[in-house]
């Protein structure tokens, strides 16, 4: 309760220090009187509409777990702020005409670096910046873990140890989970507690051999490993809708040029459709460019393509080289049927065929890049795709995101991956 007082008091000072700064450096030591009258009468109710929009945002809170929450909810809640306050200065604008809306443009990114650092200096000293992870089973999970000395690790031995906690953020599996009882209490305690759950290498491993556990099982559950947190997840699908609308922008001459080359030099269609396996299970039509020849697996069927695949023509070589041939999948994932990072799409023959790529790799949407494409070569076996696969799912966010997509650009231009 001290905490969130004490942050209450201290934002709301910073809410009107910012605005103040902002007229300071707007119009130096001698601000006009007729600019700020009108703050200085209406301060309270623009506190007030800041104040609301921390409240909206849960800033008044006892813990977060990460710098990156905190930056988040402090930069939202000050957009939400800005955004009731312009909307009351516009309503009453009669009255208050003289207010300058380059204030609010010079207090925005004060009121954030201030509000940000006062918060963080606040939940450090009292010790409420960490993330809870309760960690069923012996060991030590480095691999899936943060080394991270705000991270307060919790080790209990049963899944039914899990009724106990309630402010937690992560569940880490560390051994296997026997029969469909435990798997149900276990669904059910994260369904509860609303957490991400991660599973040990070992886990993987496991899940990955057969006859571990009910398909049907195994996929209800992979539910709750991709699942990030609301912001986040908005975050990441911001990325990819603004991303992909502006990369079309900047490549729709070259997509033109490609659409025709592909028309001169070979028959039938330009673009390739195919239906790929989506989020948990479903399917949609992949676009892509036509690189191989018309009726390419008439007689072989559903195969891999390899390093050297004759069945590729002369321009489908390069646009494979390069990853132009995917371009036209920046439509699926401006639909949402993809994302900009991801495990990448598998045809449903191949998945009947692997275990490794169902399952856990299904828990996120599929993607134009990933990290098996940006640390591995054309013709990575299944299995060790759907490693890379579990690292980033487990990884998954929207920095993680940005990092992957500036790698790929220099993989790009060196001709590996895939």
């Amino acid at each position: 309760m001290l905490v969130r007082l004490l942050i209450f008091i201290v934002d709301m000072i910073l809410v009107n220090a910012a605005f103040l700064l902002a007229f300071a450096l707007r119009y130096g030591f001698n601000i006009p009187e007729y600019n700020f009258a009108p703050y200085r009468e209406n301060y309270i109710y623009l506190t007030i509409l800041y104040v609301l929009a921390f409240f909206i945002m849960k800033l008044f809170r006892n813990r977060f777990r990460s710098h990156w929450e905190l930056f988040k909810s402090v930069f939202v809640a000050f957009f939400m702020g800005t955004f009731f306050s312009v909307g009351l200065v516009y309503v009453f604008r009669a009255r208050w005409e003289s207010f300058p809306s380059s204030v609010f443009v010079i207090s925005f990114p004060i009121g954030i670096l201030f509000t940000y650092l006062s918060d963080l200096l606040i939940l450090r000293h009292f010790g409420r910046l960490k993330k809870k992870v309760v960690i069923i089973g012996k060991g030590e999970p480095l691999e899936v873990l943060e080394d991270n000395q705000l991270l307060e690790r919790m080790h209990i031995d049963n899944i039914e140890d899990l009724m106990h906690y309630e402010d937690i953020d992560e569940v880490v599996i560390l051994e296997k989970i026997h029969d469909d009882k435990q798997l149900n209490l276990l669904i059910y305690l994260l369904l509860k507690l609303k957490v991400s759950v991660v599973f040990g290498p070992a886990i993987y491993a496991e899940l990955l051999s057969e006859n571990v556990m009910e398909e049907n099982s195994l996929m209800f559950l992979t539910t709750f490993i991709g699942r990030k947190s609301d912001h986040e997840e908005f975050m990441i699908r911001a990325l990819d809708v603004i991303g992909s609308v502006i990369l079309f922008i900047i490549f729709l001459p070259l997509i033109a040029v490609i659409a025709l080359l592909i028309r001169l030099t070979s028959r039938g269609p330009v673009f390739y459709k195919q239906d790929r396996i989506a989020k948990d299970g479903g399917t949609f039509t992949l676009y892509k460019f036509k690189t191989m020849i018309n009726n390419a697996e008439e007689e072989s069927g559903p195969v891999w393509a390899a390093a050297n695949d004759p069945r590729v023509t002369k321009i489908g070589r390069f646009l494979r080289d390069t990853r132009l041939d995917e371009l036209p999948q920046l439509i699926n994932v401006i639909k949402g049927d993809m994302s900009l990072v991801g495990p990448r799409p598998e045809r449903q023959h191949f998945a009947k065929l692997h275990k490794s790529l169902r399952q856990i790799r299904l828990a996120v949407k599929p993607g134009l890049t990933g990290f098996s494409q940006i640390r591995s070569l054309y013709d990575l076996h299944p299995r060790h795709k759907a490693r890379y696969d579990y690292i980033y799912i487990q990884k998954r966010s929207f920095l993680l995101n940005l990092y992957i997509l500036g790698k790929t650009i220099p993989v790009i231009f060196s001709r590996r991956g895939q």
